[in-house]
Order: structure tokens, then sequence, then C-alpha cells
């Protein structure tokens, strides 16, 4: 007997064959008789293996998001908008990057996920976020300078006991030479 999972698995291996549903769940029922999902399910996962939600999240920028800024947001005709969008598929897709490109508007480098930051390991982002929360900032350098300013007053406290040696240094040092948007987006949490 197959688990409901290890029957997934199956499924999304015959999906990649080019079977159908309907070809799956009647392979299922061979393997595992009367243990087999029921065939709506494998028709619902088929589905989900199926859909991409690139074209989707194209067509939502295009036709929702941009007339909505148009419209309520004016100055951005002048002064297009920095973008800051997780690395998911559709956000990272060529089709969207393509959009953003043509509009002339700029997308911050979301940096992929790294374990010497993980907030199990410590808390620095919360602990810097602290004193920043609520205050405007009007240029790239500001940010820098408290973000700056912020990990020094919680190394100095003895707060960020937890940091491995040499991250509060690469860290600072990043912030200090970030000239490109690339850098500076580690303040993004911000």
């Amino acid at each position: 007997m197959l688990s409901k999972q290890e029957q997934r698995n199956w499924i999304k291996i015959e999906y990649s064959r080019g079977r159908t549903a309907r070809q799956c769940h009647q392979g299922l029922q061979e393997a595992c008789g009367e243990s087999a999902l029921p065939y709506r399910t494998v028709a619902m996962w088929n589905h989900h293996e199926n859909q991409d939600s690139r074209p989707y999240y194209c067509s939502f920028l295009e036709h929702n998001l941009r007339p909505a800024l148009r419209k309520k947001r004016r100055h951005f005709l002048q002064n297009p908008p920095i973008i800051l969008q997780d690395s998911a598929r559709p956000h990272a897709a060529q089709a969207a990057a393509d959009l953003f490109e043509r509009w002339g508007w700029e997308v911050l480098y979301h940096p992929p996920y790294s374990p010497d930051l993980s907030p199990c390991d410590f808390d620095l982002i919360p602990k810097m976020k602290e004193p920043l929360r609520g205050v405007r900032f009007r240029t790239v350098p500001e940010i820098l300078q408290a973000g700056d300013r912020s990990i020094r007053t919680i190394n100095t406290t003895g707060a960020a006991k937890g940091i491995l040696d040499g991250l509060y240094t690469m860290l600072v040092t990043t912030l200090k030479d970030s000239k490109t948007s690339k850098h500076a987006s580690i303040l993004y949490q911000l």
C-alpha cells in the first residue's frame, strides 16, 4: 500500500511523462487497488502541476497594477517606482523582468535565502528594525547610515551575542561599500 505522499509523487512522475489525469488514476488503481486516491484528487493534483502563474502575474501587472498606479499615483509617470518583490517563480520570470524593463521600473535585487542570516540562529533583523520603526528616509545614504548605527548599537549593547564571527563585519562592510541597489537591498526588511 502506498501512502498519500507516495501516490502524489507517482502522479507527478506520470504527469511529467505526459499522462492525463485519467491515465494516472487508472495506473494508481492497478497499483494500489481500493486504497488508491479518488479520481477527483488525482485530477486536482494534475491541475495544480499544470498550472503556471507567470502569465497571470504578467497580465495582472499590465492590466491592473500599472493602470492603478497611473490613476492613483501620477508622479510615477515622471519618477518610475522601484520594485521589491521576493524571488517566487512568477516574480523572477523573464516575462515580468521584460515588462519592468520596458516600463523603466527598477527592480531591487532580492538576495536568496542565506542560512547565515537565519532568525533561528539569532534575531539580528528584528533588533535592527526596532530603532528604525516609523522613521522615513529620503535617500539611500540615510538608510545606510541608520542601518550602520543600528548594527553598531546592537553590537555594543551585547544584544547580538548569537551572531557568527565576522558576520557583523560583513554586514557593516556591505552597507558602507554599497553604491548599487543590489547591496542596498540588504535593508529591504527595515
